[in-house]
């Protein structure tokens, strides 16, 4: 049985530990992006497939000029004590004044907000920034956060045209990528597949599919569960836990019988696994009594 696919260290959410997996090729495709794309994110050419890289310095078109997709302001020291951020009851309003001046924005506070929606003498703060109270007696919320002209930390619309910088894997940097000349990977964990101690294993350069390394697991030695990363690894095997972290592209050679059920026993456990943590039962004793009635068939 031949697995052509991406190494992968799988880790189910809520799990203490993971294991050493390829997922199959059949079970990977690309897409261009219909929302732009993020920093960080790793990107195929879509004209050269085996080409990869990491996007930095995402930018967005918006009235008529490309600004950063993620907004400056997020980032300013002065934001994190301002007004917009924590409230007006604890904003610091000189922060507030700096912000304006450098980003080009007025801030409405609910003074303003007050006056202009009931007019001024017609109302009160009760308490906090928060409420108001009418000269009836009606208390009104108006949040206590100042309005921003225009909006600030401005949004991120849908569909949007992005342009990033991409750190190639050849070594090259390029700027000003169209978002809609690249693709990205999504994979369907219906192809995962938990390597076994006795499958050969080929770890493949991207660009020439020549063999990088290659061996018998059990052999190598890499340890298939571990509860930390560097556990699946000892000293003689430790460039192989790049080859995982980075998902190089590989081949597993595994002989048939016992290796479909023992890969349906832990898909299957995997799967429980994920019920129990979602619905957080407490008691791990019944659990792994359910599964090993459940699953006991597959040891066969």
């Amino acid at each position: 049985m031949l697995i052509k696919g991406k190494l992968y260290l799988f880790s189910e959410q809520g799990m203490e530990g993971g294991y050493l997996s390829i997922i199959d090729n059949n079970f990977i495709d690309y897409y261009k992006p219909n929302h732009g794309i993020q920093e960080n994110i790793k990107v195929y050419d879509a004209k050269f497939p085996s080409k990869v890289g990491v996007t930095s310095k995402a930018e967005m078109y918006s009235n008529d000029s490309w600004i950063p997709l993620r907004d400056p302001i997020l980032d300013d020291v002065d934001y994190k004590i301002s007004s917009l951020y924590v409230g007006e009851e604890k904003g610091d309003f000189e922060a507030d004044k700096r912000l304006m001046l450098k980003y080009n924005f007025k801030l409405i506070y609910t003074k303003e907000k007050a006056d202009r929606l009931y007019g001024k003498g017609n109302w009160t703060f009760n308490k906090s920034k928060s409420r108001i109270i009418l000269n009836n007696g009606k208390i009104m919320m108006l949040g206590g956060t100042p309005e921003s002209i225009p909006q600030r930390p401005y949004l991120i619309p849908n569909a949007n045209l992005v342009r990033v910088t991409v750190h190639w894997n050849d070594g090259t940097i390029e700027e000003k990528r169209l978002s809609n000349t690249l693709f990205l990977e999504r994979w369907n964990f219906d192809g995962l597949h938990i390597i076994e101690k006795n499958d050969y294993v080929k770890v493949l350069e991207a660009n020439t599919n020549n063999t990088i390394s290659e061996g018998k697991i059990k052999q190598i030695p890499l340890k298939i569960f571990s509860h930390t990363i560097e556990n699946h690894f000892t000293n003689k095997s430790q460039h192989w836990k790049n080859y995982f972290i980075n998902e190089y592209r590989a081949e597993i050679y595994r002989s048939e019988g016992k290796s479909k059920k023992r890969q349906s026993f832990w898909l299957k456990f995997l799967k429980y696994l994920r019920y129990f943590f979602i619905f957080h039962t407490s008691n791990l004793t019944l659990f792994f009594d359910f599964c090993k009635l459940n699953l006991k068939s597959n040891f066969v």
